[in-house]
């Protein structure tokens, strides 16, 4: 029966509820129905009702049963949980829902969680669950295991790390193991928690054992941001975004990426602020932004630098904060393009131009130190027209911001050019970084990058207005722009772009990923200095250890390299390969720390012992793979379940999941509170599956128990020296020269107080101030978190009732940045940032290769956590249960692809196999596919990364400038849109 409206109406009057309509009248206010009890209208109303409170009381279970958790595998939500049981089964999870309201008029933060942690009781006991020990018996990757015991497992794992461990000399004096750096001891991105990832920390960096930094291998480094802040983990807590004005999304999708801390987005909305989205594809956030600006894909930097240069050119920047808060004043010589130092001048003899008065107040209030010329920088002042140096830089004794108001006053000039005389008597000319940025933005401007970008100079416009001025302006820059061969300069860019507008503190500014401060928890990991971490490169660990230098070669021609460089492949390639060659081993990197271009990696690993860390899902290229397990002589890997790198372990240990184990987690800083997680009680054990601090005590037990053994077998054959058995020689990395294996235990269990999960939980709230005054009882009673207190804040004050923003103090207290300058720094005189014209903010192409033509886009995923909850039977019922491509229907069109089809998407590197999903908001120059996918769920067990190359970025490479160290701060991106493809019907 067709639905009329009449039939509509018809159908209203014999629903049993005493409705009576006619005409208009059902839609009439004044003839609206009250109805008390709605539910007496529908039949055997007390069956259902029964129903679901049997199933709420026996998923409830008893309330005193009941445990707390999170699921911040490689997730940033870190949201408390209630987990029910019953029978010893965990049930259900339910959102705990009860963290306090800071401020009346600010949103809280209830209720944390997403469709990925409300499913974790279903995956802990899924198929792909490991249950017991196992050793492979077939060829890596076949899956033949057979059953072992811990006994079996634990011995094979020490004792392999012993043989590497121990240095023994043959009759020629050669080494026949490799010594600490053999071993390869890794947490991996998949267990980001403060207490429970610290056994796998602390057993590693006890071994000597190599580690590679987890942001950098995953592309999730903010480099570009450090040039700039000095740090790259910048922002605020989410309930900040309540309080701006504009709101900017570059490169982000928190409708989708940040589920539990969106909603802060949309009540900011509620509030007032404009919502912009700057994005290739039309994404679940820009769907309901205020303005959606649809750049091209790896163009984000071109689009940031035509802001830049709106912004000078309609001097929409802040001059005062510019002036003191920015190196924009400094001097630049135009002869070689160093910035002005005082190394440069002669200060016992000084020039006519200098600024004498000021130099000598500088002297008069160094409190004691000394002026490092090689860091001191200079401006023009135009209150006494001279030469001034500048007070705050890295190499000033004189450490404030200040330039007025204090014994010296300075005005330094944004613009000029002016003629100094150096040392040797010879005369330069200089000019400011205000000056070089504005002329290198000029080469961007609107109407140069419409063509490019996409993006309409009308929209150019608007965007430098909407950050310009208002009062409150937040940008937040997602992790998929750092994943772009040139993201450095992207991130960079935009990073620069508050800077001139006066943003810091409470007026906004940048938001990356936000850090909490918490001290105290590298007692728990580290030992306190006794034991150097080996701590390596991410992104340049793994493009050696996978060979991927190869898969460069095949993916990128001249061209390719020559646009994004502006070098010839030729050129390029030989650059890195003597970068490489020259910091190959950890003898080089002492040699020569700090003083050429590179970062450490070790080469010559054999054992490897890897915590959480699906590497063969995540790497880029064909080699990778064959390369590492090449090198890895024997491979031991610990997991909940059987993903695609343990697939190829050697000895796979079953671990506990996160509602079997104790845990603590604070950082990133999306708020202000630290969860627990604490088994539910009488839980039923999962097979034989233990915690990490329980392994990795077993395999401490046990090296100490090899090691003593062949010391006393020594010592009874009257070998000399039977001591190097306990006593394993690493001078580099330990402050007594050797590795203790005597008492192995007793370092690593702290005297026997940290053996387990839940011990290394109790340590934590002991010994961090940030947690102060809490215990677990306390955190139970609340909910299963704790509310950090006020020294939790970094570089602005964390108010008990006020979100929290990044750099108050530097922009109230005139404190310095950890930069060179002390500011937010523009420029950079590093060689190879000189020679490669990337001294002040610039933008250049992507590297991917042109003739293919489909850019490779793979941003996170609704429906997993990266791999994690990939195989969840629940969440592959929410989507097409199947890796899928989303194509532009007019493409598909064109192609001859239609909804469903088997695509095969492919180019000189390899190809791959998925379902076409035809999507109208993917660019048309663009193929979408939502990364984390297992290559065993794949044809042929391979996955996207079949045709993803890498290349390392000279820029990301260099090293020892200033505050660009090689550290957490400092390291490169492992790059994962650096290639385009293209698409058939397969």
């Amino acid at each position: 029966m067709a639905l009329s409206r009449r039939n509509f109406l018809k159908a209203l009057s014999i629903t049993g509820a005493g409705l009576t309509v006619g005409g208009n009248a059902a839609f009439a206010k004044d003839k609206a129905l009250i109805v008390e009890d709605p539910r007496a209208s529908y039949p055997n109303s007390s069956f259902v009702e029964n129903m679901y409170r049997k199933e709420f009381a026996y998923t409830y279970g008893k309330k005193e049963e009941h445990g707390t958790a999170y699921h911040c595998v490689n997730c940033q939500g870190n949201c408390a949980w209630d987990v029910w049981v019953d029978n010893g089964i965990v049930t259900r999870e339910n959102q705990v829902a009860n963290y306090p309201q800071i401020n009346a008029k600010i949103p809280d933060f209830n209720p944390r969680g997403c469709n990925k942690g409300v499913q974790h009781s279903q995956i802990m006991y899924e198929k792909d669950r490991i249950l017991y020990p196992l050793k492979r018996v077939g060829k890596r990757g076949e899956g033949k295991w057979k059953r072992i015991t811990w006994d079996e497992a634990i011995t094979e794992i020490a004792e392999n790390i012993y043989n590497t461990q121990e240095i023994a000399e043959n009759i020629y004096n050669t080494m026949l193991t490799k010594g600490p750096e053999g071993l390869y001891v890794h947490v991996g991105a998949g267990m980001l928690t403060e207490a429970r990832a610290a056994s796998g920390k602390r057993l590693g960096t006890q071994l000597g054992a190599q580690r590679p930094y987890i942001a950098s291998y995953v592309g999730d480094m903010f480099a570009g941001v450090t040039v700039v802040y000095g740090e790259g983990n910048v922002g605020c807590t989410w309930d900040y975004y309540y309080t701006v004005n504009t709101q900017v999304w570059w490169g982000m999708n928190p409708n989708t990426s940040r589920i539990p801390d969106a909603h802060f987005v949309w009540e900011g909305k509620y509030n007032g602020a404009k919502v912009i989205v700057i994005s290739p594809e039309f994404n679940s956030t820009a769907i309901h932004a205020d303005l959606w600006i649809p750049v091209k894909a790896g163009y984000d930097a071109h689009l940031a630098m035509a802001v830049i240069d709106e912004i000078i050119q309609n001097k929409l920047y802040k001059p005062e904060f510019v002036k003191h808060f920015t190196d924009l004043p400094f001097l630049v010589r135009l002869d070689n393009k160093k910035l002005l130092r005082l190394s440069d001048i002669d200060v016992e003899n000084p020039p006519a131009e200098l600024d004498e008065e000021v130099y000598k107040t500088f002297e008069d209030h160094a409190e004691g130190g000394e002026f490092e010329p090689e860091s001191c920088f200079f401006s023009w002042n135009t209150k006494t027209n001279k030469l001034t140096i500048m007070p705050g830089t890295e190499g000033n004794p004189v450490k404030t911001l200040r330039l007025h108001d204090v014994a010296w006053d300075i005005d330094p000039a944004l613009e000029g050019t002016w003629e100094v005389t150096l040392k040797d008597g010879s005369k330069i000319k200089v000019t400011t970084v205000f000056e070089l940025l504005k002329k290198e933005a000029r080469k961007f401007s609107k109407e140069k990058i419409w063509k490019i970008t996409g993006v309409h100079p009308k929209m150019v416009e608007q965007l430098a207005r909407d950050i310009a001025l208002p009062k409150v302006v937040q940008i937040t820059v997602g992790f998929s722009l750092g994943k772009y061969f040139n993201g450095v300069l992207t991130h960079r860019a935009i990073a620069s772009i508050p800077g001139l507008t006066g943003r810091l503190g409470p007026f906004g500014g940048l938001s990356t990923e936000n850090e909490v401060a918490i001290s105290g928890m590298g007692k728990l990991s580290g030992f306190a200095g006794k034991y150097k971490q080996r701590f390596a490169s991410g992104f340049v660990s793994e493009f050696v250890y996978g060979n991927l230098l190869e898969d460069a070669e095949k993916l990128y021609d001249d061209e390719d390299v020559r646009r994004a460089t502006g070098l010839s492949k030729e050129e390029y390639f030989k650059r890195v390969r003597e970068i490489l060659d020259n910091f190959g081993n950890d003898e080089k990197w002492k040699e020569n720390l700090h003083e050429k271009d590179g970062k450490p990696y070790w080469d010559t690993f054999e054992t490897v012992l890897l915590f959480a860390d699906s590497r063969f899902r995540r790497n880029k290229g064909m080699t990778y793979k064959k390369a590492f397990l090449e090198r890895a002589k024997f491979f031991a890997y610990v997991d909940f379940r059987m993903n695609s790198t343990a697939q190829y372990a050697d000895i796979v240990l079953p671990a506990k999941s996160h509602y079997e184990v104790w845990d603590l987690r604070t950082n990133p800083g999306y708020h202000r509170f630290a969860n627990l997680a604490q088994p539910p009680a009488n839980l039923k054990p999962v097979g034989e599956s233990k915690s990490e601090w329980e392994i990795c005590t077993l395999i401490a037990e046990k090296l100490q128990e090899i090691a003593l053994k062949r010391f006393e077998e020594a010592k009874k054959k009257g070998e000399p020296n039977p001591e190097k058995y306990i006593k394993i020689p690493d001078p580099t990395h330990s402050k007594t020269g050797y590795r203790d294996l005597a008492n192995f235990v007793k370092e690593f269990t702290q005297d026997g107080k940290v053996r387990t999960d839940k011990d290394a939980v109790e340590f934590a709230l002991e010994n961090v101030e940030q947690f102060q005054p809490n215990t677990i009882e306390s955190m139970r009673k609340r909910g299963g978190f704790l509310v950090l207190n006020e020294k939790a804040g970094k570089s602005s004050p964390l108010y008990p009732d006020k979100p929290y923003n990044s750099f108050e103090n530097n922009l109230y207290m005139f404190e310095r940045f950890e930069t060179l300058s002390g500011r937010l720094t523009y420029y950079v005189d590093h060689p190879i940032w000189i020679e490669l014209g990337a001294a002040v903010p610039t933008a250049k192409d992507p590297i991917r290769p042109k003739r293919f033509p489909f850019v490779l886009m793979t941003p996170h995923a609704r429906w997993s956590i990266h791999s994690t909850y990939k195989t969840s039977t629940l969440l592959l019922r929410l989507q097409r249960g199947k890796p899928y491509v989303m194509i532009n229907p007019e493409i598909a069109k064109k192609k001859g692809i239609k909804d469903g089809d088997e695509v095969r998407v492919f180019n000189d590197l390899g190809d791959f196999y998925a379902m076409a999903k035809l999507y109208p908001s993917a660019p048309k120059d663009a193929i979408l596919l939502e990364h984390g996918w297992e290559p065993l769920m794949f044809k042929f067990n391979r996955n996207h990364n079949a045709v993803v190359g890498d290349l390392l970025n000279l820029l990301e490479l260099s090293d020892g400038w200033g505050h660009l160290k090689f550290g957490g701060n400092w390291d490169g991106n492992q790059h994962a849109y650096t290639t385009s493809v293209d698409i058939e019907k397969a």
